[in-house]
C-alpha cells in the first residue's frame, strides 16, 4: 500500500507543480530545475528530499483550497498510513535505482499535460477510475471532487489520484473522501 501510495503522490504532485499545471508553488522541484539542484543539495538522498518537499507543499494546497478537516485527500490520511509511507521513504532512501529511474520519468513532464493520461500511461491508475471520477459533480466553486470510498484502499487511494484530472491549469479541485480508512 505505501509503495501505490508513494507512487500516486509523486506522479500528482508533479503535475500540480507551477512548470507543469500550475495548482501548487513547486516549480519543478520534481522536475528538471529538482534534477539540477537535488543532487547537489542531498547527493544520496535528494529523491526522498525532494519528494518530501513536492508532498508537504502539495498537501498545504489542499488543505488551504478545501480546508475540510474531516476529509482525507492524497496528500493527507489517516495517521497510521501516514506513518507507514514515512516508513516506506526511509526504507527507500539508497534505492538509488529506483529514484533514478522514477525522478527521470517525472522529470519529462512538461507544460499543461492531461494528467488522466500521464496516470493512465504510469499505470498508476485505470480507466475505471477516470471514468468514475468523470461522473462526479465538481463541489461549490469547482474547487473540490467528493470521492466515494472504492472497494479496497488501493481502488480509493487510485480514485483520490485521478480525481485531479478534474481540474484544469491554474485551478484544481481537490479529490477527498470522508469517513474512510486505509485499513
Amino acid at each position: 500500500m505505501a509503495s501505490q501510495l508513494l507512487g500516486l503522490r509523486l506522479w500528482v504532485a508533479r503535475l500540480g507543480e507551477s512548470d507543469v499545471n500550475r495548482w501548487w508553488r513547486t516549480d519543478g522541484i520534481l522536475g528538471p530545475d529538482g534534477a539540477f539542484v537535488g543532487p547537489r543539495v542531498l547527493p544520496k538522498t535528494h529523491g526522498t528530499g525532494r519528494a518530501r518537499i513536492a508532498f508537504a507543499v502539495a498537501r498545504h494546497a489542499c488543505q488551504e483550497r478545501h480546508p475540510d478537516r474531516g476529509a482525507e485527500t492524497l496528500f493527507l490520511l489517516d495517521p497510521e498510513m501516514e506513518d507507514r509511507l514515512d516508513a516506506y521513504l526511509v526504507e527507500r532512501l539508497d534505492a538509488f535505482d529506483w529514484w533514478d529511474g522514477t525522478l527521470q520519468k517525472l522529470e519529462a513532464i512538461e507544460k499543461e499535460q492531461d494528467a488522466a493520461a500521464i496516470l493512465l500511461s504510469a499505470g498508476l491508475v485505470d480507466e475505471e477510475d477516470v471514468e468514475y471520477v468523470r461522473g462526479l459533480a465538481l463541489g461549490p466553486d469547482d474547487r473540490s471532487l467528493s470521492i466515494e470510498p472504492g472497494r479496497d484502499a488501493a481502488q480509493t487511494l487510485r480514485r483520490l489520484a485521478a480525481g485531479f484530472a478534474r481540474s484544469k491549469p491554474g485551478e484544481f479541485a481537490v479529490p477527498h473522501v470522508r469517513g474512510w480508512t486505509s485499513e
